[in-house]
């Protein structure tokens, strides 16, 4: 079976092996070694470990964007769909005063590396 161009899983060639009556495969699966270099840089770039985001430096700037009163009853959660902020907050007045500086937030965030693609800030409780 090994001289043919078709590859199977190990699994249906002994299938196919007790079809025509021969003995199924047992040796051990031997699979090509690779670079553990190269396996690291493929999680670290999957991953973006190590490489500056957009979420990072919202959070060193988040006093400068929301203001030092509100900065300590808020902050960034995530950015979904790479367009909304979201944003955790503790009480229903800081809550309601953010939403009424929400222009002002978004304003704050242009400057940001990438900051201008956050094109709406969605408040939640928490």
């Amino acid at each position: 079976m090994a001289d043919t161009p078709y590859k199977f899983s190990r699994h249906a060639e002994n299938l196919i092996a007790n079809l025509r009556g021969v003995p199924e495969d047992y040796s051990p699966i031997v699979r090509e070694t690779v670079d553990m270099g190269v396996v690291f840089d493929k999680i670290l770039y999957r991953y973006k470990i190590g490489i500056d985001s957009l979420e990072d430096r919202i959070r060193e700037q988040w006093i400068q964007i929301v203001g030092p009163a509100n900065a300590n009853h808020c902050n960034p959660v995530r950015i979904e769909r790479e367009t909304t902020l979201i944003i955790s907050v503790s009480n229903p007045i800081i809550r309601q005063e953010l939403q009424f500086n929400q222009r002002l937030i978004l304003k704050n965030l242009s400057p940001i590396k990438d900051g201008r693609r956050i094109r709406s800030l969605v408040f939640r409780s928490g």
